[in-house]
């Protein structure tokens, strides 16, 4: 049974991605369980996971875009900026027409700049934002890039809206939700929103928390490997002599003819098993720095 990797949670409605993390942990008795891009407790789907070791690989997971679905609203704004807040503005939707909602949602294309939500994880001085909120606080933060890579309207049936969104990690689409209605000259806000792929790891990979936590063997073998979660990243084989030289800390020299780039990183493996991951530096060769060591049983 591989006893670190990757596990894909498809996450239920109302649990926050830390309740996910909680119930996991419980279920196979890990040390370490670690999750990557939070999920709010009324969205959906997948929830990528790291189990033990595999917490160390989770900056290389969360780099990656992210697919949703999304059910707005138009003609009502919340606090929350979903279905869970407040009501605190409503409009006149009546009038906008399908091609109306198609080009402004064009122009939200390619890259631009986001506010985050009020309420939102976002640390600001060591307090989360919604915790401000919260407390009636206004906290000013700063816009952030983002870039929208794919934007379409799947549904139109007034007032509200579906559409598929493929975007850079970081974006929050009940922002998006907003700022459309913003272009459209209505408030808006989010119903519904499921994540349906997160890089490589999508929902017809992941599990339902009830799946694995009802299996005998609390779920491990549904654990994808650290070394195939990260498939692909570049694979560097090397011997035992140079295993223990990562295993310290050390560098080492590899052939002009690996095809790696400088200032890349790569994974090291020694006999199908993922031993570090390195940093790709120029000296006399190509000079690998490990930054990342995993132990190997």
């Amino acid at each position: 049974m591989t006893r670190d990797g990757v596990l894909t949670i498809d996450k239920p409605v109302g649990l926050t991605s830390h309740d996910v993390v909680a119930r996991i942990k419980k279920s196979l008795r890990a040390q370490k369980v670690g999750h990557t891009g939070t999920l709010d407790p009324f969205a959906t789907g997948v929830l990528v996971l790291g189990i033990n070791q595999g917490t160390k690989i989770i900056p290389y997971l969360d780099r990656t875009e992210k697919e949703y679905r999304a059910v707005m609203v138009l003609g009502v704004g919340t606090d929350t900026q979903d279905t869970t807040g407040t009501v605190i503005e409503t409009g006149d939707a009546s009038g906008i027409t399908r091609k109306d909602l198609e080009r402004a949602m064009d122009d939200f294309m390619g890259e631009g700049e986001q506010c985050p939500p009020r309420f939102s994880a976002i640390k600001v001085g060591g307090v989360r934002l919604y915790e401000f909120a919260r407390r009636g606080f206004d906290v000013e933060v700063s816009k952030r890039p983002i870039t929208i890579y794919a934007l379409s309207l799947v549904d139109f049936s007034p007032p509200e809206a579906t559409f598929l969104v493929t975007c850079s990690p970081g974006t929050y689409i009940r922002t998006l939700a907003v700022d459309i209605g913003v272009k459209l000259g209505v408030p808006a806000h989010l119903r519904e929103l499921k994540r349906t792929r997160s890089g490589p790891f999508s929902l017809s990979g992941a599990h339902s928390l009830d799946e694995v936590i009802s299996r005998e063997d609390g779920g491990w073998e549904l654990i994808t490997s650290m070394r195939e979660a990260i498939g692909d990243m570049i694979e560097v084989p090397i011997n035992h002599r140079e295993m223990s030289q990562v295993a310290n800390g050390g560098p080492l020299i590899v052939s002009d003819e690996e095809e790696v780039s400088v200032g890349s990183t790569v994974k090291l493996v020694h006999e199908g098993r993922l031993v570090a991951l390195a940093r790709v530096e120029r000296n006399r060769g190509v000079n690998i720095k490990p930054i990342k060591v995993f132990q190997v049983s």
